[in-house]
């Protein structure tokens, strides 16, 4: 939903790139961005699996470009909120977790992220917080006298993401309907306690931004603001990032950072445009041009500036020129993209010299270890140093320029 007529500079830009969708007091927000106060925002992540996936990335772009331009940031893990489950827009109630299940995806979600976000950048670091640290500390009959009588249950009742379930008929447990008020009270805290006045979510967050802005009115006398980005769908509407594999995730032992540069290079040329104003800093105006590109060879140079993009802001540890050689190499080799190629199937942790013999990149053990010794054997673009280098996720193994295998787990 693009069109808020903003003045603030850093608010138009966004606006026209596409990340905004909804705002609960637009005038509000442009307001605060012209004051040349702080600014704070928050972003919230549920550790509900082991990784995060292609769906979290504009939020994750956002505060990536709002941090160079001295706007504050925290990002909330949701300790707290990951063991009730969001009912939002589920046909059914979601498997519950246990906090051990919860902790150890907090450790691969958090290394990730730090891997991506500067949280300790010098001039402007972005803060992480799990919200079990104060919502553990809730007394349950305090807080029902506290906040009790400051939501309204009609109200909660015609909000999208609990209409769309009671309509349908579908189950939907006290437990669940907590959540709205749980994500509620994460902002009035974060408001309190941090002077973050804005939160920001995905579409499908709506309802629960609302209900967090109408909680700090209530409590406060203040204005919070809501902001929800549209989710990444494609041009046929259908959500980005699943694939017949299954999830485009952004662990690199999930998904190969070859396998997620691969996954960007060939989208639907009337989806690049839209992507690269989100995910590049290229001119808006420049963007919009290469529409007249969709349908021909030219779109596929696009294509690799949005595939390098998102695998640099990813995967930064990634050297790009060596994915270009092995994707190259490939489509020269055989005319085919790596989806094409036969998966081989190998037990977790085989050493890479017993792969290469049984994906018949080598004749042996001994040959293998003689091309590992050469620099010659490449693992998702990175050069193998040592023939004992277990192989733990899906990745492309090349040999040279010519010779490439993908293996699977």
């Amino acid at each position: 939903m693009v069109g808020y007529n903003f003045s603030s500079p850093i608010l138009k830009d966004l606006d026209e790139r596409g990340f905004v969708y909804q705002v609960t007091d637009p005038e509000a927000l442009d307001k605060l961005f012209l004051s040349g106060d702080s600014v704070t925002l928050y972003v919230g992540f549920d550790p509900t699996a082991q990784s995060l996936h292609v769906g979290h990335l504009l939020w994750i772009r956002l505060i990536k470009k709002l941090q160079q331009l001295g706007i504050h940031a925290i990002v909330i893990c949701g300790g707290a909120t990951s063991k009730i489950g969001d009912p939002t827009w589920k046909d059914k109630e979601r498997v519950m977790l246990d906090y051990s299940t919860v902790l150890s995806n907090i450790k691969f979600i958090t290394t990730k992220l730090q891997s991506i976000i500067k949280f300790d950048d010098a001039q402007n670091p972005v803060h992480m917080l799990n919200n079990d640290e104060w919502m553990s500390k809730i007394n349950y009959m305090e807080f029902l006298r506290d906040f009790g009588s400051l939501f309204s249950v009609n109200k909660m009742l015609t909000m999208d993401s609990v209409s769309a379930r009671l309509n349908r008929q579908q189950h939907l447990s006290f437990l669940e309907f907590n959540y709205m008020i749980l994500q509620a009270y994460d902002f009035l805290y974060l408001f309190e306690n941090y002077d973050c006045q804005i939160q920001v979510g995905g579409a499908d967050q709506w309802s629960n931004m609302i209900s967090g802005v109408d909680l700090i009115r209530r409590k406060t006398g203040k204005i919070g603001i809501g902001m929800s980005m549209p989710l990444l769908t494609n041009a046929d509407g259908k959500k980005m990032g699943k694939t017949e594999a299954g999830a485009i995730w952004l662990d690199e032992h999930l998904v190969s950072p070859f396998d997620f540069w691969q996954y960007w290079r060939n989208v639907d040329d009337r989806d690049v445009t839209k992507l690269l104003k989100l995910f590049t800093d290229i001119d808006v105006a420049e963007i919009e041009s290469y529409n007249a590109l969709i349908g021909t060879t030219a779109m596929n140079d696009k294509k690799i500036v949005l595939a390098d993009a998102l695998t640099n802001m990813v995967h930064p540890q990634v050297n790009l020129n060596d994915i270009h050689n092995t994707a190259f190499g490939l489509f020269a080799n055989n005319g085919n993209s790596i989806t094409d190629l036969k998966a081989h199937k190998i037990p977790v942790d085989t050493r890479i010299d017993k792969v290469l013999v049984m994906v018949g990149l080598a004749p042996s053990q001994t040959a293998a270890r003689r091309l590992i010794d050469g620099k010659g054997v490449k693992i998702d673009g990175i050069c193998v140093k040592s023939y004992e280098t277990p192989i733990t996720a899906e990745c492309m193994i090349s040999v040279g320029k010519k010779k490439f295998a993908k293996v699977v787990i």
